[in-house]
C-alpha cells in the first residue's frame, strides 16, 4: 500500500473541509473541528510506530519505542469513529416539510424535504467530517495491523483487530455518555475502568455492538480492497511495504 498517496488524499479532504467550514460555519458544529483534529492523532502515532520499524539501521529500544506509539494510537483510536456520533447535531435542524403535499411527479400527498441551505450545510460537514474519520480508522489499523501480522502470526493480528474495533465502540459509549476524554485513560485509568463496569448494562452493549460492527466490517472492506491485487502472502513478504 502507497501509504505517501493515502497521506495526502487524507490531507487535501482535510483541507477542503477545513475551507468548507469556514465558508458555511455553523456555531452549533464548532466541536466538529476538534474531534476532527483529534482523529488525526492517531495515524500521527500509527506512521511514527511505522517508521521507527522499518527505518534502516540500529536504533536503540526500537521495539520499546514502537509500543509507546502504539499505546499512543490506541487511546486516541476510538476519536477516528467517534466523529459518526456528531450526527447528533442534526436533531435540532428542519429537513422535511411540516404537510405532505402533492409533488409535481406523482401528484399525490407526499412528504417533501425542505431546500434549507443551512441544514443540508450542516449535514454536508458532518458526512464528510465522519467519511474523513473513518479513513483515518481503517488506515491507522492496517499499518499496525500490518506489524502485529508481520512480528506475530496472522491469527495474533486478526485477535488483535477485533480487540481494538471492540475496545473502540466501548471509548465512544465512554466519551459520548459519560464524556470522558482519551487523555483520561492516563489520568485516571482505574476510574475508567470502574465507570466502564459500572455502567455495563443492555444498551452499551447494543450501542458497543453497533459501533464495533461499524469498524469491522469498514476495515474488512479497506482490508479486501488492499489486497485485491497483491495477494496477501507476497505483500507480507516485502519487508518495510504496507
Amino acid at each position: 500500500m502507497n501509504l505517501g498517496y493515502f497521506m495526502s488524499l487524507l490531507l487535501a479532504a482535510t483541507f477542503f473541509i477545513g475551507v468548507w467550514m469556514i465558508l458555511f460555519n455553523r456555531s452549533d458544529i464548532d466541536p466538529l473541528v476538534w474531534n476532527l483534529m483529534l482523529a488525526w492523532i492517531p495515524l500521527g502515532f500509527a506512521c511514527a510506530a511505522h517508521w521507527v520499524m522499518t527505518t534502516p539501521g540500529p536504533v536503540y529500544g526500537r521495539g520499546l519505542i514502537a509500543c509507546i506509539f502504539g499505546a499512543g494510537w490506541l487511546f486516541f483510536y476510538p476519536n477516528t469513529i467517534y466523529i459518526l456520533t456528531d450526527f447528533l447535531h442534526l436533531s435540532g435542524l428542519n429537513f422535511h416539510l411540516s404537510e405532505p403535499e402533492e409533488t409535481p411527479a406523482g401528484g399525490y400527498a407526499s412528504t417533501l424535504y425542505a431546500m434549507d441551505n443551512e441544514a443540508w450545510n450542516s449535514f454536508f460537514t458532518i458526512a464528510f467530517s465522519a467519511g474523513i474519520g473513518l479513513a483515518i480508522s481503517v488506515i491507522s489499523l492496517y499499518i499496525v495491523h500490518f506489524h502485529i501480522r508481520r512480528h506475530f502470526s496472522r491469527v495474533s493480528g486478526w485477535l488483535f483487530v477485533v480487540t481494538v474495533q471492540v475496545l473502540c465502540g466501548i471509548g465512544v459509549y465512554l466519551g459520548r455518555f459519560i464524556r470522558f476524554n482519551s487523555w483520561d485513560v492516563m489520568r485516571e485509568p482505574l476510574t475508567i475502568l470502574a465507570v466502564t463496569f459500572e455502567s455495563i448494562d443492555r444498551f452499551m452493549l447494543y450501542f458497543t455492538g453497533g459501533f464495533t460492527l461499524i469498524g469491522m466490517f469498514s476495515y474488512l472492506f479497506f482490508y479486501s480492497a488492499a489486497h485485491f491485487i497483491k495477494p496477501e502472502q507476497e505483500a507480507a513478504k516485502e519487508k518495510g511495504s504496507l
